[in-house]
C-alpha cells in the first residue's frame, strides 16, 4: 500500500504547473457530463414535482369521465357520498362576436371548482373560484378567457360573443389552470364558462363526443377512503365500462412519458457529445504520453515495471477527469437551477429552482467511465514503452497496440468493463433498453466506418500516382504520412457533424411534414356529426365558391372494441398511445368500398368494391405490431349495444398528416344497416381561410368546424421551440468536435513546425506551404463532411420510419451547408495552429532539435 501511495504522489507531483495543456481534455469532458446533468437534473425535478403535487395537477384525489353524457341523479348522489365533488365539461364549440370566428375549447365548470389549486386571473382574487365571475347577469354569462381570444374576436375584457345562441361577457383574463398540464393538447382558444351556461345551450351539437368532448367529476375522498379501495367501490358500483376512473398518477404520467421521451433523446444527444469529447481524451491522453516517451523509458530503465508507469499516468488522467466532470457537474446544477422554473411555467406544473443530487451522480458516473474509457488504450500504449527507446531518435512514435494481443489477454477486461457501465448507466437512465441499444450499435458502426473510411482514404492516396501540382502532392502526401492525424480528424469531425446533421434532419422533415401537410393534402376545417342534407349543403358550397378546394365526406360510427380473438382486449394503460386510444371504449369507424387516398396496403389484400359477404376490417398497420395481430384475426365490435364479428382483411400504412383516414375501415355491406353520421373535410384556398370559415359559420350556426389546419401550424410552432432546444445541445457535440480536432492539431504542432522548415530550407515559400496546408486540412474536412452525411441521413432515415413515423425527404441544401461548413471549420482549426509553425525561423528550429 506504502508503495502505491509513493506511485500516485510521484504522478500527481509530475503533473503540477501542467493543467494549462490539458485544457481541451477537460473541456470536452465538461461539455459531455453538464448536458447529461443538466437534462437528468430537470426531467428528476419535474418527476418529483408529479409525485408532490399529482393531487393537484389532477384536481383531486379521483377522477371519474364518460364521453356521452353527464352523471344521472343517482349516480351524482353517489359521487357526493364519497367525498367533495365538481363537475366539469370539456368541448369545443365555435364563438362569434363583430362578424369574427374563433374555434374555442370550452371548459364548463361547476361552483366548486378547483378543489384543488387555484384558477389564476388578475380579475380574482387570491383563494376566490371562478363562479363568482361566471354566472348570468344582465342576459349574460361571465367567461374567463385566454388573451388569444381578443385578438381573434376583436373585443377586449368586458366585451361579449356568443357560442349558439348563448351571449357571455368576458369578466376575466386566464392566466392557468390548476389541472392545465394534464388536459393535454388543446385545439381551441380556452374558454372557462359554468355548466350553467352550457346547459342554456340546447342548440349546441358536441362535436365528436368522446374524442372531443368528456363530462368529469372530479373528487376529494373523505377521510379514510383512499384511492385504491375508493376505485374499486366505485367500479363495482356503477357497472359501466363507459365510465373510466383515473388516479392522479394516471392524469399526471402522461406529462411524465411525453417529457420522458424528449429528455431521452437530449440525454442520448449530450451522450453523443461526451463520446465525441472521448475522441479528444483519446488523443490528448495520446499525445502527452508521447511527449513523455523520454521519461518513461528512463523510469524502465530504472526498473519501474508496466504497472508502475500505468498507476502514474492513471492518476493524472483521473486527477484531469477529476477537474473535467467536477465542472460539467457544476455547470450541469446550475443550468438545471435556472431551467426548472422555465420549464415549469411551459408545462404548468410548479417547479421551484433545485439542484437534484442523483443525476448529478450520474452524469459524473458517465464522465469517469467515458474519461478512464477513453484514456485507456493510450495508458496501454505507456506501458509497453520499452528502454530501448533512449537509444533511438527522440520523438519516435509510440509502439504501436496489436489487437489480436489485446483481445486475447485480460488486459482489456477494464476497457469492457467500462464500456458495459456506460450502457447500463443509459439503459438506467433513460428507462429504455431498446433505444440505447440501437444507439449503442450506431455509435460503433458509425466510429468504425469513419475510422475506416480513414484509413481507406489513405491507403488510396499511397496507391495513387504522384500528382504534378506540388502543392496538391504535398497536401495528399501529408494526409497519408506515417503518424498523420487523419484519422483522428475524420473521426472527430465526422462524429460531430453526424449528430448535429441527424437533429438539423429530423426537425426538418417533422416541420416539413406537418407545414407541407397543411398547405398540399390536410383538410383546413374538419365537420362531424353531420346529417345527409347538411353535407349536401356543404359540398354545393365547394361548387359555387372558388374559395373551396375542395369537400370530402364520410360515413362516421362509434363502436367499441369489446374482444379479440374472442378473448378480452389488453388494458389501454400498458399499451403504446395508438393502441391505448383504439381500446379506450368508444371510437369512430368508417366503411369504405375503395382504398383511401394516401393508404398503402402493407398486409393481406383489400376488398373488392362491390363487396357484400360477412363483415371484414382494415387497420392501421400499427395495431400489428402493438396489439400482436394478423390477417384473419377476428375483432369482437360493439356497436349500438350489438357485437359483431369482423375478420381483419388488411392492413394499411398511412400519414395523419395528409388527410382524413380511420384506424378501423370496414368493408361495405352489413354496417351500412346502423345509424351514421357524416364526417367532412373541407379545404380551404391558401389565404381564404378566415372567409371559409365565415361563410361555415353562417350557413351552420350550430355545427362546430375544427381548424386542423391552424392545430397542425401549432404543432409546427412546438416542434419548433422543443428543435431550438435539441439543436441547441447537439451544436455542443460539434464544439466538442471542433476542440478535439483543435487538440489534435496542437498535438502535431511540433511535426508541421518541423515540415514547414525543411520545405523552407528546400526553397519553399510561405504562400506555397500554407496552401499545402490548407488543401491538406479541406479535402480531411469535405472527406469527414461526406461520411457524416452518409451517417447522419441513415440514422435520420430509421429514425422517421420506425419511430416519428413520417416520411423522410433529404434535404440538399442542410447537407451542402454542413459539408461547406466542416470544411471551413477544418481549415480554419488547421490553420490556427499552423501559423506558428509557418512564423518558425529555420535557424532557430534546427538549434533545438536533439
Amino acid at each position: 500500500m506504502n508503495r502505491l501511495i509513493s506511485w500516485i504522489r510521484a504522478g500527481l507531483r509530475d503533473l503540477r504547473g501542467d493543467l494549462r495543456r490539458f485544457g481541451v481534455l477537460i473541456a470536452c469532458l465538461a461539455l459531455g457530463t453538464s448536458v447529461i446533468a443538466a437534462v437528468g437534473s430537470v426531467g428528476s425535478g419535474l418527476k418529483g414535482a408529479v409525485d408532490r403535487d399529482a393531487v393537484t395537477l389532477m384536481g383531486g384525489d379521483l377522477e371519474l369521465s364518460r364521453p356521452d353524457r353527464d352523471a344521472t341523479e343517482a349516480e351524482l348522489d353517489y359521487f357526493k357520498s364519497l367525498g367533495q365533488v365538481t363537475h366539469i365539461v370539456d368541448t369545443n364549440a365555435h364563438a362569434t362576436a363583430n362578424d369574427e370566428n374563433a374555434f374555442v375549447d370550452l371548459l364548463a365548470v361547476s361552483d366548486s371548482y378547483p378543489l384543488r389549486g387555484q384558477v389564476v386571473s388578475p380579475q380574482l382574487k387570491p383563494g376566490e373560484k371562478p363562479a363568482v365571475l361566471l354566472g348570468e347577469r344582465d342576459g349574460h354569462f361571465g367567461a374567463i378567457v385566454d388573451p388569444v381570444l381578443f385578438d381573434k374576436l376583436g373585443i377586449a375584457l368586458g366585451g361579449s360573443f356568443s357560442v349558439g345562441k348563448t351571449s357571455f361577457e368576458v369578466r376575466g383574463i386566464l392566466g392557468s389552470l390548476p389541472d392545465g398540464a394534464v388536459r393535454g393538447f388543446s385545439l381551441g382558444v380556452t374558454v372557462v364558462i359554468s355548466t350553467e351556461a352550457l346547459a342554456t345551450m340546447s342548440d349546441l351539437r358536441p362535436p365528436l363526443p368522446g374524442l372531443l368532448t368528456q363530462h368529469h367529476y372530479k373528487l376529494v375522498l373523505s377521510d379514510g377512503l383512499g384511492f385504491e379501495e375508493a376505485a374499486a367501490e366505485v367500479a363495482a358500483k356503477l357497472d359501466d365500462p363507459e365510465w373510466k376512473i383515473r388516479s392522479p398518477r394516471d392524469a399526471a404520467g402522461r406529462l411524465v412519458r411525453y417529457y420522458d421521451l424528449f429528455s431521452s433523446f437530449l440525454l442520448i444527444v449530450g451522450l453523443s457529445s461526451l463520446l465525441v469529447g472521448g475522441v479528444g481524451v483519446s488523443n490528448g491522453v495520446s499525445a502527452y504520453v508521447t511527449e513523455r516517451q523520454e521519461s518513461i523509458a528512463i523510469l524502465r530503465s530504472l526498473g519501474a515495471t508496466g504497472l508502475r508507469i500505468v498507476v502514474h499516468f492513471l492518476t493524472q488522467i483521473a486527477v484531469l477527469t477529476a477537474v473535467g466532470v467536477g465542472l460539467g457537474v457544476v455547470a450541469g446544477a446550475l443550468a438545471s437551477y435556472l431551467l426548472l422554473p422555465i420549464v415549469g411555467q411551459a408545462l404548468g406544473v410548479g417547479l421551484p429552482p433545485s439542484i437534484e443530487p442523483v443525476p448529478l451522480l450520474i452524469a459524473a458516473g458517465f464522465g469517469f467511465l467515458s474519461g478512464f474509457a477513453f484514456s485507456y488504450l493510450p495508458l496501454m500504449g505507456a506501458r509497453a514503452v520499452s528502454p530501448a527507446l533512449l537509444f533511438r531518435s527522440l520523438g519516435a512514435t509510440m509502439p504501436r497496440l496489436r489487437w489480436r494481443t489485446l483481445l486475447t489477454s485480460r488486459s482489456l477486461i477494464p476497457l469492457v468493463l467500462a464500456a458495459i457501465g456506460i450502457f447500463v448507466l443509459a439503459v438506467v437512465t433513460t428507462g429504455d433498453l431498446v433505444l440505447v441499444s440501437y444507439y449503442a450499435l450506431g455509435v460503433v458502426v458509425s466510429f468504425l466506418l469513419l475510422r475506416l473510411t480513414g484509413l481507406g482514404l489513405q491507403w488510396v492516396l499511397r496507391k495513387m500516382p504522384a500528382f504534378g501540382n506540388v502543392d496538391v502532392r504535398h497536401a495528399l502526401r501529408n494526409i497519408y504520412r506515417p503518424g498523420s492525424a487523419a484519422p483522428v480528424v475524420i473521426v472527430s469531425v465526422g462524429l460531430g457533424l453526424a449528430v448535429l446533421l441527424i437533429i438539423a434532419l429530423l426537425e426538418s422533415n417533422l416541420y416539413n411534414q406537418l407545414l407541407g401537410a397543411v398547405s398540399r393534402d390536410a383538410p383546413t376545417f374538419v365537420a362531424t356529426d353531420l346529417f345527409d342534407d347538411e353535407a349536401a349543403v356543404l359540398e354545393d358550397m365547394a361548387k359555387d365558391s372558388p374559395d373551396f378546394v375542395n369537400v370530402s365526406v364520410n360515413p362516421m360510427l362509434r363502436g367499441a372494441i369489446v374482444g379479440i380473438n374472442g378473448k378480452p382486449p389488453p388494458s389501454p394503460a400498458d399499451l403504446p398511445e395508438e393502441s391505448a386510444f383504439l381500446l379506450s371504449g368508444e371510437v369512430p369507424f368508417t366503411w369504405l368500398a375503395d382504398l383511401p387516398a394516401h393508404s398503402t396496403v402493407v398486409g393481406g389484400k383489400w376488398w373488392p368494391a362491390d363487396y357484400s359477404g360477412p363483415p371484414l376490417v382494415s387497420l392501421r398497420s400499427t395495431m400489428r405490431d402493438e396489439l400482436g395481430l394478423k390477417i384473419g384475426d377476428t375483432l369482437q365490435i360493439r356497436l349500438f349495444g350489438q357485437i359483431i364479428d369482423a375478420r381483419i382483411a388488411n392492413f394499411r400504412d398511412y400519414q395523419w398528416q395528409n388527410g382524413i383516414n380511420f384506424m378501423v375501415t370496414f368493408s361495405p355491406g352489413m354496417i351500412e344497416d346502423f345509424p351514421a353520421t357524416l364526417l367532412a373535410g373541407i379545404k380551404a384556398a391558401p389565404g381564404k381561410e378566415k372567409t371559409v370559415e365565415r361563410a361555415l359559420a353562417r350557413a351552420f350556426p350550430d355545427v362546430s368546424f375544427i381548424p386542423i389546419g391552424d392545430t397542425l401550424n401549432k404543432v409546427a410552432d412546438v416542434l419548433g421551440q422543443l428543435g431550438t432546444a435539441v439543436t441547441i445541445v447537439g451544436g455542443l457535440a460539434v464544439i466538442n468536435g471542433l476542440l478535439v480536432l483543435a487538440g489534435t492539431m496542437a498535438a502535431g504542432r511540433k511535426r508541421r513546425e518541423a515540415d514547414a522548415v525543411i520545405q523552407k530550407v528546400l526553397g519553399a515559400t510561405r504562400i506555397g506551404v500554407l496552401k499545402a496546408f490548407v488543401l491538406e486540412y479541406g479535402l480531411l474536412g469535405a472527406f469527414a463532411a461526406i461520411i457524416a452525411s452518409i451517417v447522419g441521413n441513415a440514422a435520420a432515415w430509421a429514425i422517421t420510419q420506425t419511430t416519428l413515423e413520417v416520411d423522410f425527404v433529404p434535404d440538399p441544401a442542410l447537407i451542402a451547408g454542413v459539408i461547406l461548413g466542416a470544411i471551413a471549420m477544418t481549415v480554419a482549426a488547421g490553420a490556427a495552429t499552423t501559423w506558428r509553425a509557418l512564423s518558425t525561423r529555420p535557424a532557430q528550429f534546427l538549434r533545438t532539435v536533439s
